[in-house]
């Protein structure tokens, strides 16, 4: 479990500091003050080293052909300032401290094409001539002073990466705020009943559908999702439950398969209304315990905060509160007294 985390020139954050951490951590704050981008610094720590974690980076497309490897890499550095690099520093209760450093390697070769006639374009700012080599090096150092390192860099039509085999340093899975994968679902809830652990998700969705007699997963619409019984003539897909279903099923797929790691969820009270939300913050507290899994959520709900409260008392968790004032950021971090005194009276805790 992360007990601090330090980030530096990384997206919004010059040098943000978070001194506690604990099991559940719900991160608030004004738009564009970094909740994201947090929950992103986050996995990419937990790459411990491997180059190929950018890719799945929010905002980070493949637009191969349209951008160059500078202007990609880009606005992952703060102020998009690429010569300092980006510094993520975290202390884990087994594992203790570890430390990613990612920077940017400036070009070794050009590509130039060739005109009709053969020869070489003359004009080196058009459309043929285009850089590829902008390496991204990622260098983890773990506590025992070892230093991994991989590189990834942009080709014309593919990302180049090496070494590809890092070990992790810790599990962890990213949650978006939009629509998950019905299939991936599906496989993770089979790995799940492998274990003879499918009960922990069904007891999880009767917070929001008490009919609910059993879920399984099978291919009978031609691919693979989840279906579940609901005393009706025939079994009925978990997606036409509603969005609060999934989004809960995906919660605690995603705590089950990763068992002493991290989740990060985007935006945690999407598709939840707000009278079972303290329904679901105690299936997630629940969960996490059993898994020994380590939760980072955010949100914009003042009803989501008042909830997890609620849920889970004084000691339950802990709220972040990320504020940015132009370059400078910080983490104000609420005790529990100081949340009761703050829910109570109404105060901006967002």
């Amino acid at each position: 479990m992360l007990e601090r985390l330090n980030i530096r020139n990384y997206r919004v954050f010059n040098d943000l500091k978070i001194d506690r951490l604990s099991r559940i951590n719900l991160i608030a704050g004004k738009n564009n003050s970094g909740k994201t981008s947090l929950l992103e610094a986050i996995f990419l720590l937990a790459g411990g080293g491997n180059a190929k974690m950018a890719l799945h980076s929010h905002g980070v497309g493949l637009y191969l052909g349209s951008k160059t490897g500078e202007t990609l890499w880009k606005p992952m550095f703060s102020e998009l300032d690429m010569s300092r690099s980006i510094e993520i520093v975290g202390h884990h209760k087994t594992l203790g401290q570890l430390t990613l450093e990612i920077s940017l390697e400036q070009p070794r070769t050009t590509e130039i094409s060739l005109d009709r006639t053969g020869g070489a374009y003359s004009n080196a700012y058009s459309d043929a001539y285009k850089t590829y080599e902008w390496t991204l090096v990622f260098q983890y150092t773990d506590p025992n002073g070892q230093q991994p390192k991989s590189h990834i860099r942009q080709k014309k039509d593919a990302f180049e990466i090496e070494p590809i085999h890092t070990d992790f340093a810790f599990e962890a899975m990213i949650l978006p705020s939009g629509i998950g994968d019905i299939r991936e679902e599906a496989q993770l809830l089979g790995r799940l009943r492998k274990y003879k652990r499918g009960q922990v998700l069904l007891e999880a969705l009767r917070v929001i559908e008490p009919r609910l007699q059993s879920i399984e997963d099978n291919s009978a619409s031609g691919a693979p999702m989840i279906w579940g019984d609901i005393g009706l003539l025939e079994l009925i897909p978990l997606s036409e439950m509603g969005e609060g279903m999934t989004r809960v099923a995906r919660l605690i797929l995603a705590i089950a398969s990763t068992p002493g790691g991290v989740i990060l969820a985007d935006e945690i009270e999407n598709g939840l209304h707000h009278s079972i939300l303290p329904k679901v913050w105690k299936v997630v507290d629940t969960a996490a315990k059993q898994f020994k899994t380590q939760v980072f959520a955010t949100t914009h709900s003042f009803e989501c905060v008042e909830a997890g409260h609620k849920a889970l008392g004084a000691e339950g968790f802990l709220l972040h509160r990320l504020e940015a004032n132009g370059t400078e950021n910080r983490c104000v971090t609420y005790e529990p007294e100081e949340i009761d005194v703050a829910l109570r009276h109404n105060l901006e805790i967002r």
